[in-house]
């Protein structure tokens, strides 16, 4: 490589690990142009030697995943996407909107959405790629959430959204060869504590579940730790046959998250309509379909 090229490799590399540096220590985004030059450099090196599937144009950037696609405005939507480095598809992509409205980004609205200290007021939302498996299970109620786990019901402090809440199980059943050998390992003290909670309720974690037609439509679980100065909370729900959506969001903002889910499944619905329809338009204007068509007129 040249020294020039070498040069110029290196001080991205140095741009890129700063920036990270300050990410990690911060928890929060800087402005957005410091953060869609980490994500170009990240999915840069992720499949270098591969062709991006990714089309830019007109502000737009159309992203293709698994077997669907996005149309997805670049400036006020999108904060990234992450390429497979076997094959450089696209297996997650990354957008933001504001709280509640669920609005795209505006440099009105930035210093609400990433305040100097602290989260932020947003929703942090990822579509992940090749989740056949999650979505698959996610209308099994409640163990959508963990096929092995058990669940107990109890009240709901947000039963005025029709979300119902649950609690996770512990679970500590050894045989005696296994039990003696903990023992032995983690002390009679440490076993015996976990003895005496296995059947009782984890209070780390809410679960809470949006129900229609007897099916999980929404998934949050959120943090309990009152220790914590943000908790934090997941909304989960599947899109298509094979992506799952992950909503980062403070637990604050709980109260309103059913129509916050609502509003973001019908913009993320209308992204992937308009992707698809820009995809139908790739389709027939290709070389191979413009002379099939010629040879069926012939």
């Amino acid at each position: 490589m040249p020294g020039g090229r070498l040069a110029g490799s290196l001080r991205w590399l140095a741009l890129a690990f700063c920036a990270a540096l300050i990410l990690s220590a911060c928890d929060r985004s800087p402005i957005p142009d410091i953060r869609r030059a980490i994500e170009a450099f990240r999915q840069r090196a992720s499949a270098p030697h591969l062709p991006s599937p990714v089309e830019s144009k007109n502000g737009v950037s159309y992203i293709p995943i698994d077997d669907t696609a996005f149309l997805i405005p670049e400036k006020t939507w999108l904060k990234g996407y992450s390429r497979n480095a076997t094959d450089g598809l696209v297996g997650s992509i990354a957008l933001h909107a504001t709280i509640p409205d669920v609005q795209p980004w505006s440099q009105a609205r930035h210093e609400e959405m990433y305040w100097s200290v602290g989260p932020g007021k947003k929703l942090e939302i990822r579509i992940y790629g090749d989740s056949t498996s999650q979505v698959q299970n996610f209308p099994d109620v409640p163990r959508s959430i963990s096929q092995t786990a058990a669940f107990v019901e109890e009240p709901s402090d947000q039963a005025t959204q029709g979300l119902r809440r649950f609690r996770r199980l512990w679970a500590y059943k050894l045989g005696p060869a296994e039990l003696e050998k903990h023992r032995r390992q983690f002390g009679d003290e440490q076993v015996n504590r976990l003895l005496a909670k296995d059947g009782t309720p984890d209070l780390s974690t809410s679960y809470y579940e949006f129900i229609e037609h007897d099916c999980v439509k929404y998934l949050i679980h959120c943090t309990d730790n009152k220790d914590v100065l943000f908790q934090d909370c997941h909304l989960m729900f599947p899109l298509a046959r094979t992506l799952m959506v992950d909503v980062t969001f403070l637990r604050d903002h709980l109260h309103g998250i059913v129509g916050m889910a609502d509003k973001l499944s019908g913009q993320l619905n209308e992204f992937e309509a308009a992707g698809l329809a820009y995809r139908a338009t790739k389709a027939h204007s290709t070389p191979e379909s413009k002379s099939e068509s010629t040879k069926t007129g012939q």
